[in-house]
């Protein structure tokens, strides 16, 4: 468990919890059987023999919390996990404590099978979830109307490992360490299913029967170290390219992305943009609101930028406030998927952009997303700012034909464009214009 740990990453801190939780009860079980097996007082044995059934039942509940996304993140979830495994653990209870009053036994599954009946009014929505914890209940009246508890609780506890197998199938990514948790959850099942038999008709196997139910918790315990391993691996990938801020390219992402668009703009011999938006008088908010309300106000924008901008092009962030586009294929693009498709007062001077209409529809959906106001949330007092943006671009092949060329060109004409920060529109004039040109637009 403390290797888990460990190897958390902070996309998996719930489940993380959740498997830490779960594997506690299962160490819990584990001194529980021991008490047991130590055939001591009565009272004391009966009590360990419940408490390593309930430890059991626990365990399920909460691995199979872990392997449901949709149980996690609906508001009411853990209450119906709740609701349907409680009349388990009472079924638990009473079979280890040595209870046979079959009226006990029938108010239990009545509640069961109730609240599993309710369950869609809690959360109403289809589910095979639903009708498989009513569902169980069938057999299970059936052992008891036979006056046989110890299917009855032997089965339960089958039922909530196989449906955690075939969820952790469902929501681990392709690797050994699925093969383990899948397969180890699915063994413990067959375990809880065969004891009654094995215990009752082949007693003499029940040694081997033990090797097996403690094989398959070191098994589930090495697949859930591979699981958080592998996604820890696949998390360092995603962050040497990736910004943590906002999960944009960075740049190390970005550079191999411009190249392969230059090849591909070379190729097919038809133009690309580049855009570099930097943000105005963001260090003042970093330095009168925190840097934490810096970093919302930078997530606030970058998801404006994304929802407005094309899809097929590249934002990404290169560090501190400023950001870069790559719009490729801008002969064949029509617009019309663009969004907030005003004009912005761009000149109509010599420069290659001013000619390009959608290089002018870009840049005004930029500078509008860019300055939507941000909510900073609670912690900040639900205050709203917004920023201005100065932005530069240059075409390809146009006004340059190499990355480094061009992102030069296009950090030039972004620190001209902050120089007019009374017009507050991106300037694309060639760096060599005169002030007295720059005055003019």
């Amino acid at each position: 468990m403390y290797v888990l740990l460990c190897v958390r990453g902070p996309r998996r801190d719930d489940i993380i919890r959740l498997w830490t939780v779960a594997l506690l009860l299962i160490l819990l079980e584990a001194v529980s059987r021991i008490v047991h097996g130590m055939h001591t007082v009565r009272g004391v044995h009966l009590v360990a023999h419940a408490l390593a059934l309930d430890a059991y039942g626990a365990a399920g509940a909460v691995f199979l919390l872990s392997a449901s996304e949709g149980l996690r993140r609906v508001p009411r979830g853990r209450l119906f996990l709740g609701l349907n495994v409680l009349p388990h653990m009472a079924l638990f209870t009473a079979y280890g404590v040595d209870v046979h009053a079959g009226a006990l036994y029938w108010v239990i599954a009545a509640c069961g099978s109730l609240g599993g009946l309710l369950s869609p009014l809690l959360l109403p929505r289809s589910s095979p979830l639903y009708f498989a914890f009513a569902a169980i209940w069938l057999p299970l009246l059936l052992c008891i109307h036979l006056g046989d508890y110890r299917n009855a609780t032997y089965i339960c506890l089958f039922f909530l490992y196989g449906i955690a197998a075939l969820f952790f199938d469902r929501s681990l990514p392709k690797s050994y360490g699925k093969v383990a948790v899948v397969g180890g959850f699915g063994m413990w099942a067959l375990c809880f299913l065969t004891h009654p038999w094995i215990a009752t008709l082949r007693p003499e196997w029940l040694q081997l029967a033990d090797h097996l139910w403690d094989m398959q918790k070191f098994v589930i315990t090495v697949g859930l170290l591979l699981v958080m391993l592998d996604d820890q691996v696949r998390s360092n990938e995603w962050l040497a390219l990736h910004d943590g801020l906002t999960g944009l390219p960075n740049r190390r992402l970005f550079e191999d992305r411009l190249q392969h668009a230059l090849r591909n703009a070379e190729r097919t011999r038809s133009r690309l943009a580049i855009f570099m938006l930097d943000l105005d008088g963001f260090k003042q908010i970093n330095d009168t609101l925190g840097h934490d309300a810096g970093d919302l106000l930078l997530k606030g924008i970058t998801s404006n930028l994304l929802e407005a901008l094309r899809r097929s092009d590249t934002l990404a962030r290169l560090g501190g406030d400023e950001f870069t586009l790559i719009a490729a294929d801008l002969d064949g693009a029509s617009g019309k998927r663009m969004k907030h498709t005003e004009q912005v007062g761009v000149p109509h001077h010599s420069c290659a952009a001013a000619h390009m209409p959608q290089v002018q529809r870009i840049l005004a959906v930029m500078s509008q997303a860019a300055e939507i106001p941000v909510n900073l949330g609670e912690e900040h007092g639900d205050r709203t700012i917004g920023v201005s943006a100065s932005i530069g671009v240059v075409i390809y092949p146009d006004e340059a034909t190499t990355a480094a060329g061009l992102l030069k060109l296009a950090d030039q004409r972004m620190y001209l464009s902050k120089r007019q920060q009374a017009h507050r529109r991106p300037c694309i004039s060639e760096p060599a214009c005169s002030d007295l040109e720059m005055e003019r637009v």
